[in-house]
C-alpha cells in the first residue's frame, strides 16, 4: 500500500509528459479488481483537506489575535482608569477642606462651616454615638474635630504654645547641703494665746495691736535664739474663717506647734489644725498654754488629745508636749529647745545656690510701696533685681525688707521677706519661681493666662450646655402638662410668693491682704443661701475707690471694707449715692453684719390671728343700690368677737374658699361695729355672695413679723 501511495503521488509528474501510459495503467488496475478510485478525486480530496486545515489554522490564529487585541485594549483601559482614579485621589488630597475650629462651636454653626445640612449632620452624629444633637448645643474643639474628620475634612485647631517654668528636681542626697533654720507654724483655736506666745518668743507686742485681739493674717518672722540659732515662725489665724491660711501654713512648714489652752481644751480649730498636720505629714509639738492659770486641769487636756491620735510622750507616744505661759514666759526655753531637738532629728537642710524658689505667704497693696508680697524662700538665694513669676503675675524685685523693716541685700532658704515690684498682686499660696529675664517671665505669664482662659471656656461650654438641656426639659414638661400647669402656676403666683424668687445680697468686697480676701470669700460661700443668695460682684485688695462706688451703684450692691481705710472723699461720694460702706476690722463682727443684712432682705412672715368666729345660719337676699340684690349671711358669733374692720375669710369643710373685708355688718337693721359671742348678726363680705348654711366666717388680724436668718 505504501508503494501504491508513492506511485500515485508520482503520477502527476508522469502525466504532464506522456498521456498514453496513463490509460494503460488504468486498465491494468481494473483487471486486478481494485476498487476504482479516481485519481483526480483523490487528489481533490487531499487538497480539500489541506485547504480546510489551512483555513482552520488561519481562523484559529485570527481568533487568538483578536483575543490578544481585546485583552490589550482591556488592559489599556484598566491602566487608564487606575491612573485617572489615582489622579482624582491625589487631587482630592490636595484639595481637602480645612475647617478652622474655635474652642467652642454650636452644631448648627459646625454644619455651616462644613457645608453640611443640620439634619444630615445630626443623623451622622447619632451614628457616631453623640447623645446631644440640638442645633444650639455647643461642642468642644476636640469633639468638633472628630466630626470634621468623619466627613474627611481636616480640623484645624489653634494650638496654644505652652511656655513652662518649673521648680528644680529635689536633690537625691540632701546631706551635701548646709543646714537651714526650721520653719515652724503656730496653729490652734482662736484666742488660745498663739500670738501672745510668739510675742514672748520675739520680745514684741503684736497681739496688743491686733483688732479684737485675734490674728487675722498669716505672719512670718525669724527669731534668733540666745544660742545664735534661728527659727522661722509662721503665725496663722485661729478663727474658722481662716481655714485656708492654716492649711497653707501646714503645707509649707517643717514643724507644727499646736497651741492648746489648758483652761479650754481641744476646740474645733484645734481639731482642724491636727488634721492639716496629719495630712501634710508634719511632726507636731504640743504647747499647753495658760498653764499658770488657776484651776486648770492639765491631765484632762492631755487625755483629750488622745481622742485625735495625738499620743504624748508621757503616754508612750512620740508627740512632745511643753507646758508654757505666753504671759509670763514660763516654759519658753523648753519649747525652743524642743523645736531645735526635733529639727536636729529631721536634719533640715537647704540649697542656697541656683535659681530662687519660694512661696507667697501673704500679699497686700501699700500706698507707699505698691504691690507687696511676703514670701518664704525655700531654695536658692533671692536678691534685688531678680525676675520672679508667681501665678499669673511677675515681678522684678526692687527691695527686700524683713519683718523689722530692715532692707536686706539677699535672702536665703527659710527666710521670710517682703518683696516689692510686683506688676499685680499674687495670690497667697502661689509658687514663686525665678525666671531668666523679663521676656521669659512675660512669656510664661501669657501662656498661663491663655491656658487658664481655655479651661474657663471649657467650663463655660459645659455650663451653657447644661442650662440649655434643662431649658429643653422644662419646655417639654410645660408642653406635656398644658394649660392645667399654667393655670396652677397663675394661682400659685397670685396667692403665694414665688419660691424661686430668692432675694439677693450683692457685695463689693475690699480687704487689706489677699489672705483676708480669701477668707471673706470663704465666709460668703459658707453662709446659708437657701433663703438669701449672697453674690460678690467684685473683690480686691486695697482701699475702697471711686470705681468700687460706681460699681456698687450700677449693681445695687453694698461695699464691705475689711481692715482698709476709706478716704473721706470716697465716703462722701458713697453717701451722696446712697451706697452703704460697711467697715470692719474683726472677722466675726463682719459675719454678724452680713447675716443681719441678709435677714433684712427676707420677706416678712404674715401671721393671721383669728379673733372671732361666726356660723352661717341662713342666707338672705336684700335690695341694694341700682336695683340689684345682695346676699347677706345671717350668723351667730360662736367664738371671740368680730369687729367691722377685721379681715374675714369663708371656711367651708375646713378649707378657706375666700378672704376679704366686711362690707355690711348689722344687728337686725342697725349697723354695728362689733359683735360679741352669742350675738346674732348679718354679714356681707365685699366681693363674695356664695354663702351656704353651715359656713364658718373667721375674723382675723394680720401681723407682719420680721424674720431672721435661720
Amino acid at each position: 500500500m505504501l508503494n501504491e501511495s508513492k506511485g500515485s503521488q508520482q503520477r502527476p509528474n508522469q502525466t504532464s509528459g506522456n498521456p498514453k501510459p496513463q490509460q494503460q495503467e488504468s486498465s491494468n488496475l481494473s483487471d486486478l479488481n481494485y476498487t476504482s478510485i479516481p485519481i483526480l478525486d483523490i487528489h481533490d480530496n487531499d487538497d480539500d483537506f489541506d485547504n480546510k486545515s489551512s483555513r482552520g489554522y488561519s481562523k484559529s490564529g485570527k481568533n487568538d489575535r483578536d483575543k490578544e487585541r481585546r485583552q490589550r485594549e482591556l488592559d489599556r483601559r484598566e491602566r487608564e482608569r487606575i491612573q485617572q482614579l489615582e489622579r482624582s485621589n491625589q487631587k482630592k488630597k490636595l484639595t481637602t477642606k480645612n475647617i478652622l475650629l474655635p474652642e467652642g462651636i454650636t452644631i448648627a454653626n459646625l454644619g455651616t462651616l462644613m457645608e453640611v445640612k443640620y439634619e444630615k449632620l445630626a443623623r451622622r452624629m447619632i451614628k457616631m454615638g453623640f447623645e446631644e444633637t440640638e442645633a444650639n448645643y455647643v461642642l468642644t474643639a476636640e469633639n468638633a474635630g472628630l466630626i470634621v474628620m468623619e466627613y474627611g475634612m481636616n480640623p484645624v485647631m489653634v494650638e496654644l504654645e505652652k511656655v513652662q517654668l518649673s521648680a528644680r528636681p529635689e536633690p537625691v542626697d540632701w546631706t551635701q547641703y548646709p543646714l537651714r533654720p526650721p520653719v515652724v507654724t503656730i496653729m490652734g483655736h482662736v484666742d488660745h494665746g498663739k500670738t501672745t506666745l510668739l510675742d514672748s518668743l520675739r520680745k514684741t507686742s503684736v497681739a496688743a495691736s491686733e483688732a479684737g485681739g485675734i490674728t487675722q493674717h498669716i505672719g512670718a518672722f525669724s527669731v534668733v535664739l540666745p544660742s545664735s540659732q534661728r527659727i522661722t515662725f509662721l503665725d496663722t489665724p485661729g478663727h474658722a474663717a481662716f481655714s485656708a491660711m492654716r492649711e497653707r501654713g501646714a503645707q509649707i512648714t517643717d514643724i507644727v506647734v499646736l497651741v492648746v489652752a489648758a483652761d479650754d481644751g481641744v476646740m474645733p480649730q484645734t481639731v482642724e489644725a491636727i488634721k492639716h498636720s496629719v495630712a501634710a505629714k508634719v511632726p507636731v509639738i504640743v504647747a499647753l498654754n495658760k498653764c499658770d492659770k488657776p484651776g486648770v486641769n492639765m491631765k484632762k487636756t492631755k487625755e483629750d488629745l488622745l481622742r485625735y491620735e495625738l499620743v504624748l510622750e508621757e503616754y508612750g507616744g512620740e508627740i512632745p508636749a511643753v507646758e508654757v505661759s505666753g504671759l509670763t514666759g514660763k516654759g519658753l526655753d523648753s519649747l525652743e529647745e524642743t523645736i531645735l531637738t526635733v529639727s536636729e532629728v529631721l536634719d533640715i537642710r537647704g540649697d542656697p545656690s541656683g535659681a530662687c524658689e519660694a512661696i507667697i505667704i501673704e500679699s497686700k497693696l501699700s500706698r507707699e510701696q505698691g504691690n507687696v508680697a511676703t514670701v518664704l524662700v525655700r531654695r536658692g538665694t533671692l536678691k534685688p533685681g531678680a525676675v520672679l513669676v508667681a501665678g499669673s503675675t511677675w515681678c522684678k524685685v526692687r527691695r527686700l525688707v524683713d519683718e523689722k523693716g530692715v532692707e536686706l541685700s539677699e535672702a536665703g532658704p527659710s527666710t521670710p521677706i517682703s518683696v516689692t515690684g510686683w506688676k499685680a498682686l499674687p495670690n497667697a499660696g502661689d509658687e514663686v519661681l525665678e525666671a531668666e529675664n523679663e521676656i521669659s517671665a512675660k512669656k510664661v505669664i501669657q501662656s498661663r493666662i491663655r491656658h487658664k482662659q481655655q479651661l474657663q471656656n471649657v467650663q463655660l461650654i459645659e455650663s451653657m450646655n447644661e442650662k440649655r438641656s434643662q431649658d429643653r426639659v422644662d419646655r417639654i414638661e410645660t408642653k406635656e402638662n398644658g394649660k392645667d400647669k399654667k393655670r396652677h402656676t397663675q394661682v400659685e403666683t397670685k396667692n403665694s410668693i414665688d419660691p424661686n424668687a430668692i432675694p439677693e445680697l450683692r457685695l463689693v468686697i475690699k480687704a487689706d491682704v489677699h489672705g483676708s480676701l480669701e477668707a471673706l470669700e470663704g465666709v460668703i460661700q459658707g453662709l446659708p443661701n437657701h433663703e438669701v443668695q449672697v453674690t460678690a460682684i467684685s473683690s480686691g485688695v486695697g482701699a475702697v475707690t471711686d470705681t468700687d462706688v460706681s460699681m456698687a451703684l450700677a449693681a445695687n450692691a453694698q461695699i464691705i471694707a475689711f481692715n482698709v481705710v476709706c478716704d473721706r472723699r470716697v465716703l462722701s461720694e458713697a453717701k451722696s449715692k446712697a451706697i452703704n460702706i460697711h467697715q470692719h476690722q474683726i472677722i466675726y463682727k463682719l459675719i454678724d453684719d452680713l447675716k443681719l443684712q441678709m435677714s433684712e432682705l427676707l420677706p416678712v412672715t404674715i401671721l393671721k390671728e383669728v379673733v372671732g368666729e361666726v356660723n352661717v345660719l341662713q342666707v338672705f337676699s336684700i335690695s341694694a343700690k341700682n336695683k340689684k340684690t345682695d346676699s347677706i349671711a345671717g350668723c351667730k358669733v360662736i367664738n371671740g368677737k368680730v369687729l367691722r374692720g377685721n379681715n374675714i375669710r369663708v371656711m367651708r369643710d375646713g378649707q378657706e374658699i375666700y378672704a376679704g373685708m366686711i362690707k355690711t355688718f348689722k344687728h337686725h337693721k342697725k349697723d354695728i361695729i362689733e359683735a360679741l359671742k352669742g350675738l346674732e348678726c348679718g354679714i356681707a363680705i365685699d366681693g363674695f355672695t356664695d354663702y351656704q348654711e353651715g359656713d364658718v366666717l373667721q375674723a382675723y388680724k394680720v401681723t407682719e413679723v420680721k424674720r431672721t436668718l435661720s
